[in-house]
């Protein structure tokens, strides 16, 4: 699994991708963070080599993206190397809010004909692709900003980001 870490206005992301495409997009903003990363790719005895070349792509569309600039990374190809089955569907479902729109966890579970909206905010909260997932566009019923593993303030910033 080759990595990068990119910048970013809030902090740095860490990306990792196998041959077939990206695996992982997560934030470095809590401290500690890459060490709890490294530690859990080495427990699945899955290698990390640091290979920034590789990530062209994702460092174009990360920065088109951070200057303001509609970015959907639909053209990314992805390897989910995580995730349960459930937790792929919401996860391929929410990639589909078009950028500056949101949708409600309710939304997403009506699309996978699935009653339980808890278990949508629950399989967002282990989406291993920021940004890429847009799990910032999901907010609850009522229009509130429900929950957000990478913090309340980063989901804001995104959500102002895309209404530019």
């Amino acid at each position: 699994m080759f990595y990068t870490i990119l910048d970013f206005p809030l902090g740095k992301i860490f990306l990792a991708k196998s041959r077939k495409g990206l695996s992982y997009a997560i934030s470095l903003r809590r401290k500690n963070r890459f060490e709890e990363i490294s530690e859990s790719f080495k427990r699945k005895s899955i290698p990390l080599e640091l290979e920034s070349k590789k990530f062209h792509k994702e460092e174009k569309l990360f920065s088109r993206y951070f200057e303001g600039e509609k970015e959907d990374f639909i053209s990314l190809p992805l390897d989910f190397i995580s995730g349960t089955p459930y937790q792929r569907k919401v996860w391929l479902e929410t990639r589909k809010i078009p950028y500056g729109k949101t949708g409600s966890y309710k939304s997403i579970a009506e699309k996978l004909n699935h009653r339980g909206y808890r278990s949508v905010g629950q399989a967002l909260s282990q989406n291993p692709l920021l940004i890429v997932i847009p799990c910032h566009r999901i907010l609850s019923s009522d229009g509130s900003l429900g929950g957000f593993t990478g913090g309340l303030d980063l989901k804001k910033f995104l959500l102002r980001l895309e209404k530019q």
